[in-house]
């Protein structure tokens, strides 16, 4: 009877190991997952102003602080209430786009919230002044 419960008493603790193991694993996999979520909407900010880049460069370089223009390089509604882009206040054709995302398990600390984005350096060409208007 005894030899019975000190091998469930092991397989229990083998149990709960094996449990802990696979949530840590999803834990890091989900990590993983926001990572490349926010790479992916960085990108897809940086060429989202391609096509506008004749104009912001030479036409109306205001455009890049406009509040419509900015919010078109937004990450789509589905995912904006976990990821944010954060651009820089003016262009420059070395600029940086930063997306963060909120994650629970890591403290609120400033220095912590660096764990929770991505930041792209973008480097823009100097296109020619020849823009469709």
């Amino acid at each position: 009877m005894l030899e019975v419960l000190v091998s469930m008493f092991i397989a229990s603790i083998a149990l709960i190991g094996l449990g802990v193991t696979q949530l840590k694993s999803l834990q890091f996999a989900n990590n993983s997952f926001d990572y490349t979520v926010s790479l992916v909407q960085a990108q897809n900010a940086i060429e989202r102003m391609w096509p506008e880049l004749c104009e912001i460069q030479h036409s109306s370089p205001s455009k890049f602080t406009e509040q419509a223009f900015r919010e078109s390089l937004q990450p789509p509604n589905s995912l904006s209430f976990r990821y944010v882009l954060t651009l820089p206040e003016n262009y420059s054709a070395e600029m940086q786009m930063t997306v963060a995302w909120q994650d629970l398990r890591v403290p609120e600390e400033a220095e912590k919230q660096l764990l929770n984005q991505v930041t792209l350096n973008a480097s823009f060409v100097e296109v020619p002044n020849v823009c469709n208007t």
